[in-house]
């Protein structure tokens, strides 16, 4: 059985806890729920789509299904690290996640682990950081480590969720 499933079947036991998969952007470690989780990738060419907002970095096939893919560090930060050249490789991981029903693929530094949280153990994170998102759904501590815990609905404007859908109306999904 894989850590992530025994993890998942762990967090379901106890409705007093969550689980997330944490990544890192850089320097900074986030999580997000690992109900959204559908899978990690590493190293998929990415064809780009014209006229798209810099962070929208562009579309994968996966195994036949086509994936609209943001760089999370920009679209966050608007950070330029590690985007992608055109048509090349991810250098990153990408995180796949499902949203309002639809898989979009993230793309972030390094995956770092399936964690199990207290639900109670979340603190707000509303007046320690300022975004022009209210992305940050809480932080937690998890061994030694803060970890920001992302709210990925938050992550996109009316624009962005336009666009995904557009990308995935174009590619037949």
């Amino acid at each position: 059985m894989s850590l992530f499933k025994t993890k998942k079947e762990e967090m379901q036991a106890s409705s007093a806890k969550q689980g997330a998969v944490s990544f890192f952007l850089g320097e900074k470690e986030y999580a997000v729920d690992i109900g959204s989780v559908r899978e990690v990738i590493y190293g998929k060419k990415i064809s780009p789509l014209p006229g798209a907002p810099d962070y929208f970095e562009g579309l994968i096939d996966l195994r036949g299904t086509v994936i609209p893919v943001i760089h999370l560090g920009k679209r966050l930060h608007g950070t330029q690290e590690r985007g992608v050249q055109q048509g090349h490789s991810v250098s990153g991981h990408i995180l796949i996640v499902e949203i309002d029903h639809k898989k979009v693929g993230f793309i972030v530094d390094r995956v770092e682990d399936v964690v199990v949280i207290e639900k109670n153990s979340v603190q707000s994170a509303q007046n320690l950081i300022e975004l022009p998102l209210p992305v940050i759904e809480g932080v937690f501590r998890y061994k030694d480590r803060l970890i920001l815990l992302l709210y990925l609905e938050r992550l996109f404007t009316e624009a962005v969720r336009n666009l995904i859908t557009e990308a995935a109306q174009q590619q037949g999904g």
